[in-house]
């Protein structure tokens, strides 16, 4: 039906004087069903449509999304429908654009939007964008909008940043690359609160970066000032982050690492976030995104011979020592991991992967956690027949601050799969635990699953799954949630057109 309207459209154009464009519309439609087997038997209805439509220098973008859960509308389970929509004119050296955008300065440390569908996160401006491509590898970006912050977090959606929806984001970022070896980049961005007591009563980021390649390494650093005022009480409010990285490749290795040092940097101080700089945890903690943070990171793979692949991450992250609120609270996150993966000409890999992780007042209730998780996968391709296995062994320790004896338990996870070509892929599963959990996981032990993944055709992809899923705390790029232990029936259609 897309292409039939594409190309009735484009023949109409085209027979009018000055159109010579071709029109082009394509575009993603997820849609989900869940089926909770509760004792009412919830249900669960997700829709996300994001349709690109492009005729010469005019191009835009038209979203729909859609959450119907099952009534009686209740606490925080209510229905959200959105229609957004962008309309941009694009020609060689610049775009101008209206709708609905998402845009990061830099690594974030000012600005940072943007859209996770597997985590199920959008974080999106929406406003009038200017961009334009200048000499010498430079551009330069002016925007002014309001943001909207979509998360998911025990099985339902929310705008995290419902009650300053009207707040004003006004910025400008330049980046150029006068010479193939350097590059610099400075930004700013204003925020204008509605709840803002005075005019002066505003948020500003002030930062920079400069970047540079000599021969295999790259080095990145980036600083950023946040100047505001202190809510309710007046009087000037500060905070200084910078984020440094170099990067070494030769051929079969690499090596990076990174610093950050965040002080009082991100805004608001807790819930939503404008900006969310980096973290140099590989799961993706942080403690609270930028406001009270410093940590390191370093990664390296090695390919020494070409069916052995080896990969190694370490990273910290922690307070400074002078909050006075943590003078007597350790907080912060540690993770190591190690992996190898070896193939046997192209039928058999194997790959071994073990994750140690120590987190102190990183989760609600949680005083200190400490996870040590093997695991394996061995992947076997016969022509069009694929067969997979996974295994996953995690000892927990973890203490809630009032306990006398930490609990300890292990969780288990086992995953068998086969796949017939591009066509078909059956997936059985369990996941299981050793303690009864009432907080973590409401009480149950065991979750079994089976999933078939079928693709109908080329452009439509069929996901169904039976059984339980186990929940838990899980993140990614800095910002964490509590997943709700799952019991009944998943549908997911994909279809691009």
């Amino acid at each position: 039906m897309a292409r039939t309207t594409s190309v009735g459209l484009a023949c109409l154009l085209a027979a009018l004087p000055g159109f010579t464009a071709e029109l082009s519309i394509q575009g993603v439609n997820r849609a989900e069903f869940w089926a909770f087997f509760d004792s009412v038997y919830s249900t669960h209805t997700e829709d996300k449509l994001d349709l690109d439509i492009a005729y010469g220098d005019l191009n835009g973008t038209l979203g729909m999304f859609l959450y119907e859960p099952s009534k009686p509308w209740i606490g925080l389970r209510q229905p959200m429908r959105l229609l957004d929509y962008t309309l941009a004119y694009a020609p060689e050296h610049f775009e101008v654009l209206y709708g609905k955008y998402y845009q990061t300065f830099g690594k974030g440390l000012a600005l940072r939007s943007y859209s996770d569908d597997d985590f199920r996160h959008y974080k999106s401006l929406h406003g009038l964008r200017g961009t334009a491509h200048l000499p010498l590898s430079t551009e330069v970006v002016l925007l002014g909008g309001r943001l909207r912050d979509i998360f998911f977090q025990e099985n339902t959606y929310k705008v995290l940043n419902s009650v300053d929806t009207s707040d004003q984001v006004l910025g400008a970022d330049l980046n150029t690359r006068p010479v193939s070896f350097l590059g610099f980049g400075g930004r700013y961005v204003r925020i204008n609160g509605e709840r803002d007591l005075t005019p002066k009563a505003f948020n500003e980021f002030i930062g920079g970066n400069a970047s540079t390649t000599l021969g295999p390494v790259d080095v990145y650093a980036e600083l950023c000032q946040r100047l505001g005022t202190m809510p309710g009480l007046g009087g000037r409010d500060k905070g200084l982050g910078y984020y440094l990285s170099a990067t070494a490749a030769i051929p079969g290795y690499s090596l990076l690492g990174e610093y950050m040092d965040y002080d009082n940097l991100s805004y608001p101080a807790a819930g939503y976030h404008y900006n969310d700089p980096p973290t140099p945890i590989k799961s993706g903690v942080a403690i609270d995104r930028g406001v009270d943070e410093l940590g390191f990171g370093v990664s390296g793979t090695a390919t020494p011979i070409d069916p052995l692949y080896l990969e190694a991450n370490y990273g910290q992250l922690y307070p400074h020592k002078d909050t006075i609120a943590r003078r007597d609270t350790l907080v912060g996150v540690m993770e190591w991991e190690g992996k190898a993966r070896y193939s046997v000409g192209t039928d058999w890999t194997f790959e071994a992967k073990f994750n140690h992780m120590v987190q102190q007042n990183i989760e609600l209730h949680v005083a200190e956690r400490v996870t040590d998780k093997p695991t394996v996968h061995v992947n076997y391709l016969l022509g069009e027949h694929t067969f997979a296995f996974e295994a996953e062994y995690n000892m927990v320790e973890e203490d809630t601050g009032h306990m006398e004896v930490p609990w300890k338990y292990n969780e288990t996870a086992l995953v068998l799969s086969y796949g017939w070509g591009d066509a078909l892929l059956f997936t059985a599963g369990w996941q299981g635990v050793d303690l009864k959990l009432d907080r973590r996981y409401n009480g149950q032990q065991s979750w079994p699953m089976f999933e078939t993944v079928w693709n109908l055709n080329e452009r439509n992809i069929l996901r169904v799954r039976l059984g339980a899923e186990r929940g838990g705390y899980t993140c990614s790029g800095g910002v964490c949630r509590f997943e709700s232990p799952f019991r009944g029936i998943k549908a997911q259609l994909i279809s691009r057109f």
